[in-house]
């Protein structure tokens, strides 16, 4: 990818997911294989305990970070592997202190992050998710660029928390809305899940958002003729489109469940572009 001129520069990370290693190390070959079978490539290693592997990722992204000096950081969930661990918690936000002050960090939250069970949301987990990481769905401009950031464990299981999903719904619609009479060059919508990961149509899965409530924000994506979209969660890569919507799904910072390596995306905005590139660490 050439130097951008002009604009900026940010650096897309997912899943640092520290505990991760742990959680998938010591499988027999008949997990391993089940796994397969499900699409997810899970080395088959002696078990570990701890996060040490996945922090030194994250350490090693740090670095690239503070050496690359994008303007923006921005963290697509799966911060932690569980909620419920303090230490992996005080972990990550001690790895990030050592991003350099100039730069600024933002971050969405993963199931993993916000709800106890990885999987739905509840009032209680979403509190204790926004007493330690701050608000779990916001925007922000950059320069001429809205950056519009979404709680997708929200969107993707509302059962326990249907006020959240609404009330996201709502915050969504008015943003869109007054990015409409804005003279904006992009918005750049960030999430833990994608909307999607091959199609816009495709059944609803663990790795995608449901088709119920996807619909309902694709609309709202194209009436604000809304370009891009970058999210995880899915630990592979992943290009999708739905007319001229790109649903970008970037690999892991942490643990791969694909042939992509560990890594990070360079993406390289301008007026007229917004430009991405996966780049492994190591």
């Amino acid at each position: 990818m050439a130097e951008h001129s002009g604009g900026f520069r940010f650096l897309f990370l997912a899943d640092t997911q520290l505990g991760c290693y742990a959680t998938f190390s010591g499988f027999t070959a008949e997990q391993v294989e089940q796994y397969a079978e499900m699409g997810m490539k899970v080395e088959p290693v002696p078990p570990v305990t701890g996060y040490e592997w996945d922090a030194n990722r994250y350490r090693e992204a740090v670095q690239i970070i503070n050496a690359t000096r994008p303007e923006l950081v921005m963290i697509g969930g799966d911060l932690i592997d569980d909620p419920n661990v303090d230490d992996q918690i005080d972990e990550f936000l001690s790895i990030t202190s050592h991003i350099d002050d100039g730069i600024t960090v933002r971050w969405v939250p993963g199931n993993h992050d916000i709800a106890n069970d990885f999987m739905a949301p509840t009032p209680e987990s979403v509190r204790a998710y926004r007493d330690v990481f701050g608000p779990d769905h916001y925007s922000f401009r950059m320069s001429d660029t809205l950056f519009i950031a979404l709680d997708t464990p929200v969107i993707d299981h509302p059962e326990h928390v249907p006020e959240e999903w609404e009330a996201q719904l709502g915050f969504l619609t008015d943003e869109l809305a007054h990015a409409a009479r804005s003279n904006l060059d992009h918005i750049i919508i960030v999430g833990h899940h994608p909307l999607f990961v091959a199609r816009p149509d495709e059944p609803d899965t663990y790795w995608n958002l449901p088709l119920e409530r996807r619909t309902v924000i694709l609309e709202l994506l194209h009436s604000a003729k809304v370009k891009i979209g970058f999210a995880g969660h899915w630990h592979r890569n992943a290009i999708a489109t739905d007319g001229s919507f790109t649903q970008v799904t970037s690999g892991p910072v942490g643990y791969p469940l694909g042939d992509d390596p560990s890594g990070y995306r360079i993406v390289d905005v301008s007026q007229s572009d917004v430009r991405h590139e996966y780049l492994p660490l190591g």
